[in-house]
């Protein structure tokens, strides 16, 4: 894959995508990510969790943008420093999914081997707006393992190889008093962790279908989890997702879902 910075190719600057292949096939990170929720998200009325999920309560946070870079030159210091400086200044992160609106306002982290002329860069811009695509991919039901309709597998590509929480109980709904508390009847909400696997043909049909995951995930309303055996929970979601590509057909990740019953 190919990036460019403000429209200028990072071969400019002699670099090329650096990729750790036993962690992923990518040179950029959170690309896939969904962010979390930002905002009050739920109220406690002492004997309930009432969830905030009308439109005009769904926020997204931004998201960090992880761009690692090798730049391999007998020169490598001066072409290191065009580099940053050219981070500094970035506005517009062009990848081959899209351009997206970045600053940099963490550290840019340096590794350096000397006696190779070789130089390790990793750059975290920061998206501050991150906005949802339209959902265009049909729903075809099912009887397992879909949201709203929506098969996780004959939709999305997805994949669940486990889960977690879903029998727990919340912890008890705290309420001053001033007395000593005794209710326990009235619980929190509680998570549900699903791990998930995201299947494609290439990494740019992962994007697509990810993206429209994103959106029916944090779209207005509560969302209905169909499990195996027609077991049904009501959820919503607020923690976001993050993603690890680990080919380019495959991406990882665990779904985090509040369950309100």
């Amino acid at each position: 894959m190919n990036y460019k910075l403000d429209g200028v190719d990072i071969s400019t600057f002699g670099a090329v995508p650096c990729v750790n292949r036993s962690q992923t096939c990518i040179a950029i990170s959170g690309i896939f990510d969904l962010p979390k929720r930002k905002g009050t998200t739920e109220y406690n009325w002492q004997n309930s969790i009432e969830p905030y999920v009308d439109a005009e309560d769904i926020e997204l946070d931004g998201r960090t943008l992880t761009l690692s870079l090798c730049i391999k030159a007998i020169d490598y210091q001066s072409k290191l420093d065009s580099l940053k400086a050219a981070c500094i200044s970035c506005r517009k992160l062009w990848t081959e999914f899209g351009e997206f609106d970045v600053v940099l306002k963490d550290e840019i982290a340096v590794e350096e081997y000397i006696a190779i002329n070789i130089a390790i860069v990793k750059i975290k811009f920061w998206q501050q707006s991150y906005l949802p695509i339209p959902v265009i991919i049909i729903p075809t039901g099912g009887l397992s393992y879909s949201i709203d309709g929506y098969n996780l597998q004959k939709d999305f590509g997805i994949s669940i190889s486990s889960r977690s929480g879903l029998k727990n109980v919340g912890k008890r709904i705290e309420v001053s008093t001033t007395i000593p508390y005794t209710q326990t009847l009235y619980r929190e909400a509680h998570d549900i962790s699903l791990k998930c696997m995201m299947r494609a043909e290439n990494l740019a049909q992962l994007y697509s279908r990810m993206s429209q995951f994103h959106t029916l995930c944090i779209s207005p309303g509560m969302r209905t989890l169909r499990l195996r055996d027609n077991e049904e929970v009501i959820l919503y979601f607020k923690d976001g997702i993050t993603v690890v590509a680990r080919t380019e057909r495959l991406l990882e990740f665990s779904l985090k879902c509040r369950i309100v019953k």
